[in-house]
């Protein structure tokens, strides 16, 4: 992201028909700005915030598809999302000054208390009704679906393929996990359920209230995806900040609260350790086109872990 240039406040204002008065570069903000070239909190005249984006006009489709989803998901009963606002000519995503530019409302929230937040029961269960309204929220609107679906399993093979001609002994590293997954999920994933999935969900991408949620962030990657891939990354996610968090009260509630709703088939819990490998390999690019290495190793480490353990560690969650 690049922040060299700042916003045409005034050409803004006149596009939205709200007086954007001063930018906020104070006040932080949530999720990821790399899919940006600019962003920052802006405040009007009336004291109220918003988030100004400034996006590539490459993006500009793939915006238009999320921006749509989060409406019909709006309109379908789904609250906990920043939806974003058209301007005064009911475009969501008008060119301004040679550029793209989006707006939604600025979403304050509380700092996660890292680590010990994966200890907080009432976490899980807040983040285990979030998934439970997305679930309902897409049954009521198909077309929020109507993505191509996303398979973790090419993306895995390909992604391994990748690593065997350009970085061979990192391939040889994470060999033990894609031969697992070859054996047991790859095979039957594109039989498992699909759905409508947020894509990217984790702590992180969570705006948190006093015992609540208040938004859920950052839906580039939503889309069509084997029904219980949230709850996947979401674990995945844990685990890797601090593996004891997986037996703690987080994870307990959540995990507890989706049995019980039912939204999960039996086929989906049951591949759910292994789902949990498999999307780390979406991680470890993520670090590769970092070129973190540090992570790129502590990966594998957590790689090993989830193979030699995930599947017991659901062992201490029967099916209710």
């Amino acid at each position: 992201m690049r922040t060299d240039k700042p916003a045409p406040l005034a050409a803004l204002s006149r596009q939205w028909g709200i007086r954007f008065t001063r930018l906020r570069p104070d006040l932080p903000l949530a999720g990821s700005p790399e899919r940006t070239l600019w962003r920052s909190v802006v405040e009007t005249d009336a004291t109220r915030l918003f988030v100004l984006e400034k996006i590539p006009s490459r993006m500009y489709a793939r915006k238009r598809q999320i921006i749509n989803t989060l409406k019909q998901l709006g309109e379908h009963g789904l609250s906990q999302i920043a939806p974003y606002r058209p301007d005064a000519c009911g475009e969501t995503i008008p060119l301004v000054d040679h550029g793209l530019w989006q707006l939604c409302p600025f979403m304050p929230g509380i700092d996660l208390e890292r680590p010990a937040y994966a200890m907080h029961g009432w976490r899980g269960e807040a983040a285990a009704a979030f998934l439970t309204r997305l679930h309902g929220a897409c049954s009521e609107t198909p077309a929020a679906t109507g993505s191509p679906p996303f398979s973790i399993a090419a993306y895995s093979r390909d992604l391994y393929t990748t690593l065997g001609r350009k970085k061979p002994e990192i391939a040889a590293t994470y060999r033990p996990f894609i031969d697992h997954l070859n054996r047991t999920l790859f095979p039957i994933h594109d039989r498992l359920p699909a759905a409508f999935c947020h894509g990217d969900y984790h702590p992180l991408n969570i705006i948190w209230g006093q015992r609540s949620i208040r938004a859920v962030i950052d839906w580039e990657f939503c889309g069509t995806k084997p029904e219980i891939y949230d709850l996947a990354n979401l674990l995945g996610c844990l685990g890797m900040e601090d593996p004891e968090s997986l037996g703690g009260a987080f994870v307990q509630r959540l995990i507890s609260r989706l049995r019980r709703s039912g939204i999960y088939s039996d086929m989906s819990w049951k591949a759910l350790p292994d789902l949990m490998l498999a999307i780390r390999f979406a991680w470890l690019s993520e670090w590769m086109r970092k070129r973190d290495l540090p992570m790129i190793r502590m990966e594998a480490d957590y790689m090993a872990l989830l193979l030699a353990h995930g599947r017991d560690f659901f062992n201490f969650f029967p099916a209710v």
